[in-house]
């Protein structure tokens, strides 16, 4: 569900007077956004289970911080290609593993801890909270094309305690901020995609 229990739903409406449908897994956040804003009958939320995947229906498909929790990308970026009409957009968001965070886990990661990560997700694994994927702007670009798509816009959002530093620097700090270097630091990234091309993506692909 996108954040603050359906209030993206209720910011497209708001602003475009069209119909929304949400999708989540969970039945609890789905609960919250029907107290939210269940009133609107042209907001509509579905938990996935229950969701038919309408072909060629959606002008516009939003996904935030979903991605990244998806055993089957290309399969997902596939259907959302079936889900639009022809030149429809997807506006999609996740993390960026071009971060400082990332670089110094990975600096610190050892065989042991490697060992040891498997273990723990194999007994405690939690689809909702844990990243089983993970893409710089680059590589996520490159799958997103193979699915049709053509990158309209790309958005780095969230900076990095470096960024937040560098701008904090006297006269310069505002330019180093705003730099490609910095701003590719960013903890979160959106794209703006177009879908150019009707690719389905096979169970094996």
């Amino acid at each position: 569900m996108d954040a603050e229990w359906g209030g993206v739903s209720k910011l497209f409406f708001d602003r475009y007077g069209c119909d929304v449908d949400g999708v989540d897994i969970s039945e609890n956040e789905l609960k919250k956004a029907k107290i939210a804003f269940g009133f609107n009958n042209k907001i509509n939320f579905l938990l996935l289970k229950n969701f038919t995947f309408p072909r060629q229906t959606y002008d516009l498909v939003f996904s935030s911080q979903v991605i990244e929790h998806v055993h089957n990308p290309g399969n997902y970026l596939s259907n959302i290609n079936d889900m639009l009409k022809d030149d429809g957009y997807l506006l999609i968001g996740l993390p960026n593993i071009v971060n400082i965070n990332y670089l110094i886990n990975l600096c610190l990661y050892s065989p042991k801890r490697a060992v040891n990560h498997s273990k723990n997700m194999i007994n405690n694994y939690n689809k909702a909270m844990d990243h089983i994927n993970g893409w710089d702007p680059f590589h996520f670009i490159t799958l997103s094309a193979s699915c049709g798509f053509e990158l309209i816009k790309y958005m780095p959002t969230e900076g990095t305690p470096v960024s937040f530093f560098l701008q904090k620097i006297p006269f310069i700090g505002k330019y180093i901020y705003n730099l490609p270097f910095t701003t590719r630091l960013s903890y979160t990234m959106f794209f703006l995609f177009k879908k150019v091309k009707k690719i389905q993506i096979g169970q094996n692909d």
